[in-house]
């Protein structure tokens, strides 16, 4: 019995003990799967000609172009961020509550719809070329020179990306010490505070916000198609769907994968790197100075300047083609491949967050090291390319297609890799990390005390957590849910490779329209992206400015 007993104890620790941490763990092994499916995947793999062609010919270009267009949008998109973060905290300038929100919203539009619009916007037929036509009897279009593919995708990346900065540097300056920040100004004036206080303190979470655009970057496929640029990702689908070679595929989207992980660990060096933080309750925050000179119209000025080319000029474009296009839109089409979408964005939304607050939940209660582990390795999807994420799920859903009909002779094959249930689950593989973030930053605001207070007056686990937690944390659990949505709305490779056939979202039909060079019909589906990524994140910016003055208020 004691044999017995000791063993039994032992497995507790890594065995289930009830609901909450089962559904840890079956979540965990879920997410971790298809990386396991790739991984075997490649290994059975044999090597083809088509391969070794690519190995000796192309590698080298797919390495450079990939890395000098994620450099070039990280450095860009940092450089924009950390400015616009510092102008709009450091400075009390006319319009500066409106310019707050305005700035997130570029996060609304696709990189891939925002290279649709710029190419029409200065295309021979576009605006601009009507405009100096008509006015000043001008043709520019054969007077500019030739832009670079690379730099017109790097500028894409940077307008639309740079929020991440944004959105990650301000709210570190916002916490910052005012007797530290005003001691340093009257020492050294601004420039001084800037590039030997404010820069150094600021830059690890600045560049973890340029590593997210980088991420970003490499999971783009709409833009480096568009453009024609020979990345990772636009290797992979030309492999896969292109040449029918899977083999290549597989190989292409590990090394894709090793690429990513390398930028995962520096991400993850810079949260480790030294913070500083207000240690005293009678520390009071930075007083932003108001503006005057020169600064007091400049700033509105810039900060308007990036809003309107980054956000306005699309959206105008979009407009305008909408007006084009208008009679010859196929509203069934649209209205059909907007039912699929909201659809499988609900239902996805739903298990991610499921998942992720049973996950949080049971690390918060009965958190051990591998379920820590296995959680933090879980959170990895997000910064997968979703190229790579793909073929792991294809190959996933496939062996469970063919060892299904072997157990089951009388079952068709590719029953369940042909549904939607495969986009499902990729869908909650890449995004299960925003859901996760979410909930755990609403249960460290909470903290335990009022679990531990229902737990002692004699409450289970569950009646706690729908009796005390969830009311608790219903705001986190909506704004992660809202992100979610948002980012499975918008989500472009994914839904080309997995979707089922004759099944189109948003985003594969406003790509379709752009591979056919229809750019026209383009806005109709641009602009329902547009518009509900509009409205949700204005609504997150609500509640979680709601969110704020009631955890000040305790």
């Amino acid at each position: 019995m004691p044999r017995w007993s000791e063993s039994l104890r032992r497995a507790r620790r890594f065995l289930p003990a009830n609901g909450w941490t089962a559904l840890h763990g079956f979540s965990c092994l879920c997410i971790l799967t298809p990386f396991l499916a790739l991984g075997f995947g490649l290994a059975s793999s044999p090597t083809g000609e088509y391969w070794q062609y690519v190995r000796d010919n192309m590698l080298p270009t797919y390495f450079f172009e990939t890395l000098i267009l994620g450099a070039g949008s990280g450095m860009m998109a940092l450089t924009l961020g950390v400015a616009l973060a510092w102008l709009v905290s450091m400075y009390d300038f006319r319009g500066k509550r409106a310019f707050e929100v305005l700035l997130i919203l570029p996060l609304a539009i696709p990189p891939y719809i925002a290279a649709y619009a710029y190419g029409g916007f200065f295309d021979y037929t576009g605006p601009v070329q009507a405009f100096f036509l008509h006015c000043f009897d001008l043709r520019i279009h054969s007077l500019l020179p030739t832009i670079p593919a690379m730099l017109c995708a790097i500028w894409i990346f940077s307008i639309t990306l740079f929020p991440y900065v944004y959105l990650l540097t301000r709210a570190f300056l916002c916490q910052q010490s005012g007797s530290l920040f005003e001691n340093a100004l009257l020492l050294g004036g601004r420039r001084g505070l800037f590039c030997f206080i404010a820069l150094p303190l600021i830059m690890p979470s600045a560049t973890a916000g340029g590593i997210l655009v980088c991420l970003e970057v490499l999971n783009d496929f709409g833009v480096v198609s568009y453009y024609g640029l020979n990345t990772f990702t636009t290797a992979i689908f030309s492999a896969w769907f292109g040449m029918g070679d899977t083999d290549t595929g597989i190989r292409l989207a590990f090394i894709l994968l090793l690429l990513v992980l390398l930028a995962l660990l520096l991400r993850k060096s810079l949260q480790n790197v030294r913070k500083y933080h207000i240690v005293s309750s009678r520390e009071r925050r930075f007083t932003p100075q108001k503006a005057t000179g020169f600064s007091r119209f400049g700033i509105p000025l810039f900060c308007a300047l990036v809003i309107c080319l980054s956000f306005v000029i699309p959206l105008a474009q979009m407009f305008l083609w909408l007006k084009l296009s208008w009679q010859t839109a196929r509203t069934d089409a649209l209205w059909q491949a907007i039912q699929y979408t909201l659809g499988v964005a609900f239902i996805a939304t739903a298990i991610i967050m499921v998942a992720a607050t049973a996950t949080v939940n049971a690390n918060r209660l009965f958190g051990s090291r591998i379920r820590i582990l296995t959680a933090q390795a879980a959170t990895i999807g997000y910064g997968i390319p979703s190229a790579v994420l793909a073929i792991g799920v294809t190959l996933l859903f496939v062996g469970l297609d063919k060892s299904l009909a072997q157990l089951m002779p009388s079952l068709s094959i590719r029953q369940i890799s042909m549904g939607s249930a495969m986009l499902i689950f990729a869908y909650g593989v890449r995004f299960f990390t925003i859901g996760y973030q979410a909930v755990e930053t609403g249960f460290f605001r909470t903290g335990n005390v009022y679990t531990e207070a229902s737990r002692t007056l004699g409450r289970s686990i569950t009646q706690t957590f729908f009796r005390v937690d969830l009311p608790l944390i219903r705001h986190a659990l909506i704004s992660g849910a809202v992100l979610v949505f948002i980012d499975i709305v918008k989500e472009l490779p994914l839904s080309l490779i997995l979707r089922p056939f004759n099944s189109e979202t948003l985003g594969t039909t406003v790509y379709r329209f752009a591979y056919n060079e229809a750019l026209e019909e383009t806005a109709l589906p641009s602009l329902c992206i547009i518009a509900v990524s509009v409205i949700f994140i204005l609504l997150t910016q609500r509640w979680e400015k709601k969110e704020q003055r009631r955890v000040s208020g305790h």
